[in-house]
Order: structure tokens, then sequence, then C-alpha cells
């Protein structure tokens, strides 16, 4: 399973950001080996996919799963957004969506709109 994570420069709440991946993470599918996450920035959904990643290695391993991050560019997500299982973007409420959650939507990927 592929996700992307993406937020604002305001987003700042790693509770909410354990929810967007505890949602994403109940959306694998028992044959599914892997889990990996995409992280498109800025810097700090960059740290928290990355502590969340750390933390979570030993329980997924013992799981018969592999978990991975990656930090992307926003431009490698859009050319490779078919790839995509689920997008979640992280934000403060009324901060618009960014443009690649909405292309997510268009191209009917599971995205998750985390704003608290």
């Amino acid at each position: 399973m592929i996700v992307v994570i993406q937020g604002t420069q305001a987003f700042n709440d790693y509770q909410v950001f354990l929810r967007a991946m505890g949602v994403a993470m109940s959306t694998i599918k028992d044959d599914d080996p892997y889990f990996y996450v995409y992280s498109a920035g800025p810097g700090n959904i960059n740290a928290m996919a990355s502590e969340f990643t750390n933390l979570s290695e030993r329980g997924m391993k013992a799981r018969g799963k592999k978990i991975k991050l990656y930090k992307v560019a926003p431009s490698w997500v859009e050319e490779n957004i078919e790839d995509v299982n689920y997008f979640a973007f992280l934000s403060n409420p009324k901060e618009p969506v960014s443009k690649l959650a909405a292309a997510a939507q268009l191209k009917n990927i599971d995205v998750g709109l985390f704003r608290y």
C-alpha cells in the first residue's frame, strides 16, 4: 500500500497526524506486505512521518509487513499519482486544500482531509 501525506506549514498537531495514519493503516489488505509512506512535505509533516515510521517499524514487522518512509517532492507525487492508494492532507481549519489533494480526488483516490 502506498500512502501520500501532505500538509500545510502551520499544521503541528501530532495527535491528528496519528489519527490520519491510523485511518490509512486500517485500509491495508491482509495480503499486502508493505506500507510505504511518501511524505510530500513541508518539513513539519516530514518530521512527523519520520517519527511515526521509526516508532511503527517493530510492530509492523511483527505483523509481517514492511513500513518505509520516502520524502518526495510534490512534483514526484503529481507524476506518480496513479500508484497511490491513499492520500492524507493535514491542515488547520479554514486552510485551503492543496492542488495535489484535489488532483487525487479527481483520480478517484481515497483522500482523507484532516482539519483540526
